[in-house]
């Protein structure tokens, strides 16, 4: 029996080791869900061949197989807290994709985590959990079953959360997190009865294979089609910058201007020109470019709607803020969303404000007007100032951990807030200066 389950826990360590490994070379290291999934398979590798000292030698113990199994029993008693951890932050981070999550699931698993792992380590001392003696080897201590209660209470209130966002997960999902549910709880049941069968580890490293197979490798498939969705989202924002009417009124300005200002004609195809090379240079564009960059396009944007709208439209720049990146076109697209949808609808006209700061640890790029707004509450009635407003957000999440709040009233105007996380080697302060 010895020899049966050294092999399930050598076996069980090399299949998390195989699956951890993958995961990481082959997917995104920065994704939290990733991270998480590894750290699952790392930590019943460590409990797998944490076990494997418990039947590799037999009583009486010489001073390395004493140390030997020691080190490894308590690796085996430690390990499945944060196994149980890393599955909770695995279940937040796939769910958060999806949905809000109404409050931190990690702090309770933490203060667990703690507790018990001082308890671990107190039992290297009085044995309460486990001891390991030269004479008679590994035997239970006399509170082994509170040693169980912390996982169990981990592992029940993962399943909780399962059940409670079930919704939000598909069939194959919720088949895949409840296989890694059941199967170590009815090993751990097994166990706990029949103390001789190594069963938790084989019982956690299948069900780590299920959820590879059935959620984790999905997973992956769904980030590449997402890819592609991006690449065409980048189109169809390349193209909704250059409509039709935007075109021609542009075109009929330079006209008329041709035969009243020849010179300020030749600025305007200028202007012109530009806007379209940057337009098209987004198409492209997978990184994103500096604030600066952006901001002489926002700025080029607006002087073509200025020499149509002419006095109606009001444009105001606050900038003190400009050392950073973001991605093209996602300020110049709320700019159009405020001059076409916001300014332009109303007789009077309005005020078009673009602002920026340092706010702490983030950026904040502020697209403000005082014209028609919608109600906020409700999808816009325009489809394209939604398509509009869930691109650049979308854009900016995947381009650099941002987001983008749209706050607006029917008759109040529209304010559109950008904030992006400061990157570590940033300085302190950006320059102050305006355009």
């Amino acid at each position: 029996m010895h020899q049966f389950n050294i092999a399930l826990d050598l076996y069980s360590a090399l299949l998390c080791l195989v699956l951890g490994v993958y995961v990481l070379v082959s997917g995104d290291r920065r994704d939290r869900a990733n991270l998480c999934f590894a750290g699952i398979c790392a930590c019943n590798a460590v409990m797998a061949l944490g076990d494997m000292a418990s039947w590799m030698f037999a009583a009486p113990l010489d001073g390395v197989e004493h140390a030997v199994m020691l080190v490894g029993t308590f690796a085996f008693y430690v390990a499945p807290a944060p196994l149980f951890m890393f599955f909770t932050s695995y279940i937040t981070a796939y769910l958060g994709k999806r949905t809000t999550l109404p409050y931190d699931y990690l702090r309770l698993s933490v203060a667990l985590f703690a507790l018990y792992t001082a308890g671990c380590v107190v039992s290297l001392f009085n044995g309460m959990f486990f001891r390991v003696d030269p004479a008679t080897g590994y035997e239970r201590g006399q509170l082994f079953w509170l040693a169980q209660v912390v996982p169990v209470i981990l592992h029940l209130r993962n399943a909780w959360i399962v059940v409670h966002h079930r919704g939000c997960l598909e069939r194959k999902e919720l088949l895949g997190f409840a296989s890694y549910i059941a199967l170590p709880i009815v090993a751990e049941v097994v166990q706990v009865a029949f103390y001789g069968i190594a069963l938790m580890n084989t019982a956690v490293a299948l069900a780590i294979l299920l959820v590879f197979l059935s959620i984790q490798s999905e997973r992956k498939a769904l980030l590449a089609q997402r890819e592609r969705e991006l690449a065409e989202a980048r189109s169809d924002i390349m193209l909704s910058q250059i409509q039709p009417h935007f075109l021609y009124n542009t075109l009929a300005a330079i006209r008329e201007l041709c035969a009243s200002d020849p010179a300020e004609a030749a600025r305007t195809v200028t202007d012109f020109s530009s806007f379209l090379r940057e337009n098209m240079a987004s198409l492209t564009s997978k990184q994103p470019i500096p604030f600066e960059r952006e901001l002489r396009h926002t700025t080029t944007y607006l002087n073509l709607e200025q020499r149509r709208f002419g006095d109606r439209l009001r444009v105001e720049f606050d900038i003190a803020s400009r050392d950073f990146e973001l991605p093209p076109l996602a300020v110049q697209a709320l700019v159009e969303n405020a001059v076409r949808h916001g300014v332009s609808p109303r007789e009077e006209g309005g005020c078009v404000r673009v602002s920026s700061r340092d706010d702490g640890d983030e950026h904040v790029v502020e697209v403000r007007d005082d014209g028609m707004g919608f109600d906020s509450a409700a999808a816009p009635d325009n489809e394209r100032i939604h398509v509009g407003i869930q691109n650049v957000r979308v854009r900016l999440a995947e381009g650099c951990g941002g987001t983008l709040d749209v706050r607006s009233a029917p008759g109040e105007g529209t304010v559109a807030v950008i904030r992006i996380p400061r990157t570590p080697q940033e300085p302190e302060h950006s320059d102050r200066r305006h355009p």
